[in-house]
């Protein structure tokens, strides 16, 4: 286990390095390991307001997908947007990360439960999953707000913007509260590109 939590703390220094095509400061873009926690914390959120609907939601799988859903990056980076289209395929980026993450997780007694929990997650086959898929991108759009509050009037933030709502479009169907929180973004994103 020491082994691997050492690793895991690789995060703590692997810049978003997204951001970095958005013109944010290297000083100021958010480590993978931040953007894991709002993820988390957006995912419990969102959780506990669908079962406040009504849905039937497993919290702890959830959780769990969305704590570990980027722990392949400890050992292959993070890939911005703009580097997927060299990639090939979107398969190639899964395949690079599901042999990652096998790496890391080979000597962790509940490695083979948080590799399942992962393919779960990368292949969006339950609620839970696609909830947390949500919750990654509303994490970008909290951070994509914070870089514009900061002065950022880049292009590619903004266009960083409109691909979220693609991305998110899906889940903002799926979801009333996402729904909810985008149309909240939004109105927030688009007074800051007014100042």
């Amino acid at each position: 286990m020491h082994e691997f939590l050492e690793r895991l703390n690789n995060l703590k220094r692997m810049p978003r390095t997204g951001w970095l095509f958005c013109d944010v400061p290297l000083s100021e873009v958010e480590d993978v390991a931040q953007h894991t926690f709002d993820v988390a914390a957006i995912t419990l959120l969102l959780t506990d307001e669908l079962e406040r609907s009504g849905a039937k939601l497993d919290h702890q799988r959830a959780l769990s997908m969305a704590i570990l859903h980027d722990w392949a990056e400890a050992s292959v980076t993070d890939f911005p947007y703009t580097a997927l289209k060299y990639l090939g395929s979107a398969d190639v980026k899964k395949r690079m990360e599901h042999r990652a993450l096998e790496d890391i997780l080979r000597n962790l007694p509940s490695g083979e439960r948080y590799l399942k929990l992962w393919q779960e997650y990368s292949e969006k086959r339950t609620a839970e999953a696609k909830l947390v898929h949500a919750a990654d991108y509303i994490s970008m759009m909290v951070q994509a707000i914070k870089y514009k509050e900061r002065g950022n009037r880049s292009k590619e933030l903004d266009e960083l913007w409109r691909a979220l709502h693609t991305d998110l479009k899906s889940y903002i169907a799926e979801f009333k509260p996402v729904k909810d929180l985008v149309k909240e973004f939004d109105k927030r994103y688009s007074t800051l590109s007014l100042k």
